[in-house]
């Protein structure tokens, strides 16, 4: 039987396809292309804005042409099942409790510990999707750990809908991750909101076998749309976890999510979103426009910011998030990391990829080493490209 896969949206839902995949993996499915007519589909939606509704229904539409059978997941499919007539609905959150092992092709994968939000943030769909929050016991995050180490995975992401929340019993994220740390491998944390984030959290940043990575659940540089938004930080909150983390470890690199045209957005408040992005150092943004989510308070808001200002502010955005990966990676220029070799590169040519800890995607020649971590100079820097040498 052929099975095809198409993902959307977020690391969660990359990990639920992962764990299907190996399921029919298992079994002697064959994984195929949708070109390829398979017999199922399975299309994992994203619903978090109005644009990534669109796309996972456009989808859906091209797959009736080819499959035999669509099974829809995610939070689209979940909250709007009447867009995808005819499918077959797969209740992902089950895959949390029963699948330990993801997709064992992966160096690096995805090692869950939490689902759900209870938030409930003035904007976001995501908890009336994924519902409230549930942490998985601590013995089963290390078992699962354990588990990935043996089936050969070099690197694991710690990811959930909304991984800060974590607490089971006694034990909260930072006592989670202290453990982990403890077992010969790499850990990564997912995005993370500022409020969520602790000395205790920080201080784990001196182990080196966690990646100089973190990605803030951000949203906005100003304290008035934080708290409207049902954000429970401020700006100086993010300021002082990049210069404690500055402190703790070199070449740290901080990424971001922002959301322009939030209601009541004006100059002011749009400047104070590009000042604190300099003041505190991201060099990684994603970068949203505000849409309207049923069942959320801020699409009630009166103050709606027009589309034509989105669309600016979305490219000056941009522009900055450029010129400060830009100004990162430069000045990574002769700085040399243990990467872990992922996958041929995708300009050809016997070039490999691979990703230091600190998330630059790197770009070099194959040599005659059969290892997984290769020592890798970085080089160069061009149109959007970084290059790497073995050492």
């Amino acid at each position: 039987m052929k099975v095809a896969f198409i993902t959307l949206g977020c690391r969660i839902n990359q990990f639920y396809t992962d764990c299907i995949k190996q399921k029919h993996i298992d079994e002697g499915d064959e994984i195929a292309p949708l070109i390829d007519k398979p017999d199922i589909v399975y299309i994992n939606t994203c619903g978090v804005t109005t644009h990534a509704g669109h796309k996972s229904r456009k989808i859906y539409r091209k797959a009736k042409r080819y499959a035999k059978e669509i099974r829809i997941m995610g939070c689209q499919g979940k909250l709007f099942p009447e867009e995808f007539k005819n499918s077959t609905f797969v209740d992902e959150s089950t895959l949390i409790k029963r699948y330990s092992n993801p997709l064992q092709i992966r160096k690096r994968t995805y090692l869950p510990i939490q689902e759900g939000c209870n938030n409930f943030c003035t904007y976001c769909i995501v908890p009336y999707a994924r519902g409230r929050n549930y942490s998985l016991k601590k013995e089963t995050v290390i078992r699962n750990l354990k588990e990935r180490m043996d089936a050969g995975h070099k690197e694991v992401v710690f990811t959930g809908t909304n991984i800060g929340s974590y607490k089971n019993k006694d034990t909260d994220l930072a006592s989670l991750l202290k453990e982990s740390l403890q077992f010969n491998i790499r850990i990564r944390l997912s995005s993370i909101k500022p409020d969520d984030i602790n000395r205790d959290l920080l201080e784990l940043f001196h182990y080196k076998n966690l990646m100089p990575h973190l990605h803030l659940s951000q949203q906005s540089g100003d304290n008035k749309i934080l708290k409207r938004m049902g954000r429970n930080y401020n700006r100086d909150k993010t300021i002082w976890i990049s210069e404690e983390l500055h402190n703790i470890r070199e070449n740290v690199r901080i990424a971001g999510d922002f959301i322009v045209g939030f209601p009541g957005e004006g100059e002011d408040e749009f400047k104070n979103t590009l000042h604190l992005i300099r003041e505190a150092r991201f060099s990684h943004l994603h970068i949203f426009r505000y849409s309207k989510r049923p069942y959320t308070l801020a699409s009630l808001y009166p103050d709606q910011v027009p589309d034509s200002i989105k669309k600016k502010r979305f490219e000056i955005l941009m522009a900055l998030g450029k010129k400060q990966r830009d100004s990162f990676i430069n000045k990574q220029i002769g700085s040399k990391y243990h990467i872990l070799i992922e996958n041929k590169s995708s300009l050809g040519g016997g070039f490999l990829f691979g990703i230091t800890p600190n998330y630059i995607k790197v770009h070099f020649q194959k040599n005659h080493r059969d290892e997984e971590f290769v020592p890798v100079v970085i080089k160069d820097f061009q149109n959007g490209y970084v290059y790497g040498e073995i050492e």
